[in-house]
């Protein structure tokens, strides 16, 4: 039992990061199930975390029922042999992808995701916050009504205890039935979050492939190790990266890429935008792609191909989805929309807000 007093009784492990477990328990005072997240210790004194959640927190009474961003439920401190750790209890969400193996939704509801995406992040940067580590596993499903299950069920669903509670995977889309209406979309983990207030950002821990130009230049010049400031204009281009993902179309780059060195990743970000800042003309001319890897075609050869892919998949307005993706991914940070003006792009017309639920009919 975790908690001061003890309330919070594990029933299984969900995942863990870099600096932190993840554990499913159930909040034995108010009988619900829970999310559990336990710091390092060694990372305890200088997490930004809790602060970020705090800041992020909706009272119940709020006028939207869904708050976009994960809920902070309580927060205190645990003592084992390797130190201090810091815990925080949220509410309960899946992931919306697997990693390795993707479950699309329909058409009609991914589009409804995708807006959803976008009014999380519109509602973290509303509160002078940039995230640093928006990719498809840090973006999940509200689940309301997991309660109702005993621990041997839920054992039973998950199978192994150390995996996530996952949404089975299947070749084409999710059978409609398997998905209640009333999922809706969380951004989670705020490990790598700042406030935006002049203070220098930290280090940004976004996978290289999700990273934005201004990041992956600086990896592939000075190593990947440098350090390179970063604000929320970084997180639009990590999430149109993310939108790929989420339409079912896997990898927006050659999938080769990470296969060599990310050393290359900005020769693709130049062919897949058609520009080339000026600061970058001397590395790209003195590392020459290798010639059986070169990026093929111009950008709009490229994102003809990526909006035929979108069609094939059951995207819904492919070429909408193509304007939307290329106006956010732009090699000048200053040239991308915010999160707020992005929700105005006409893709986004007649879909549903995360406050009146995904699915609204229940057919995911």
């Amino acid at each position: 039992m975790l908690g001061d007093p003890p309330r919070y009784r594990v029933i299984s492990k969900l995942g863990f990061g870099s600096f932190s477990t993840v554990w499913l328990v159930r909040d034995r005072v108010l009988s619900r199930t829970v999310a559990l997240k336990v710091v390092e210790a060694e990372q305890t004194g200088h997490s930004r975390e809790l602060g970020i959640l705090q800041r992020l927190a909706v009272p119940p009474s709020a006028p939207s029922k869904d708050p976009c961003a994960i809920q902070l439920l309580d927060s205190f401190e645990t003592t084992s042999a390797n130190g201090v750790h810091q815990v925080f209890v949220t509410e309960l969400v899946v992931p919306i992808l697997d990693p390795w193996f993707l479950s699309p939704f329909r058409p009609r509801v991914t589009k409804d995701v995708l807006r959803q995406t976008v009014e999380a992040l519109a509602f973290i940067h509303s509160r002078g916050i940039a995230h640093g580590d928006l990719y498809p596993s840090n973006f999940g499903l509200a689940v309301h009504e997991f309660d109702q299950f005993s621990d041997a069920e839920i054992w039973a669903m998950t199978d192994v205890p150390e995996t996530w509670p996952l949404v089975p995977a299947f070749d084409d889309h999710v059978d409609p039935n398997s998905f209640p209406p009333y999922y809706s979309v969380r951004i989670l983990d705020f490990g790598s979050a700042y406030l935006v207030d002049g203070s220098p950002s930290p280090r940004h821990d976004t996978p290289a492939y999700y990273s934005a130009p201004e990041i992956a230049f600086s990896r592939a010049t000075l190593g990947k190790r440098a350090y390179a400031p970063w604000d929320q204009r970084s997180d639009i281009w990590s999430l149109a990266i993310t939108f790929h993902n989420l339409v079912g179309a896997r990898g927006i780059y050659d999938e080769s890429l990470f296969g060599i060195d990310t050393k290359y990743l900005p020769h693709y970000m130049v062919s897949l935008c058609d520009e080339i800042p000026d600061a970058w003309r001397d590395y790209l001319a003195s590392r020459k792609y290798p010639s059986d890897r070169t990026p093929h075609g111009h950008a709009d050869e490229i994102w003809k191909q990526k909006e035929e892919q979108f069609t094939r998949l059951g995207v819904d307005n492919p070429p909408g989805l193509v304007k939307l993706m290329r106006r956010m991914l732009v090699l000048d940070p200053a040239r991308r929309p915010t999160a707020a003006e992005l929700l105005g792009d006409p893709y986004f017309v007649g879909t549903k807000a995360i406050k009146t639920d995904v699915g609204g009919d229940g057919v995911l």
